[in-house]
């Protein structure tokens, strides 16, 4: 399954999978600072890598997305239901 580049995440990064197999630390870099590098072989999408922080993004997004509470208390919110209260209260 291959997938193009602006299906998951706007890619701003590619690499090609050969330059990837001639110089993976520049993709491991590039990772870093960009946050995603797209790997491309033959102009389509094989791969992506991503940095540490953007994992750990995507891993708190699907914590909250799996907590049905959350996600309840969410649409409520969204639709009006529920009004948010000030960062404050968690220092109490």
């Amino acid at each position: 399954m291959t997938l193009k580049n602006d299906r998951l995440f706007p890619m701003k990064t590619t690499m090609t999978i050969s330059r990837l197999n001639q110089n993976g630390s520049a993709a491991v870099r590039l990772a870093k600072k960009q946050g995603q590098v797209a790997i491309t072989e033959h102009g389509e999408t094989v791969a992506f890598i991503l940095s540490a922080d953007k994992v750990e993004a995507l891993l708190d997004t699907l914590e909250v997305l799996g907590d049905r509470q959350a996600m309840k208390n969410i649409r409520a919110y969204e639709a009006g239901k529920l009004a948010m209260k000030d960062a404050e209260c968690l220092d109490d």
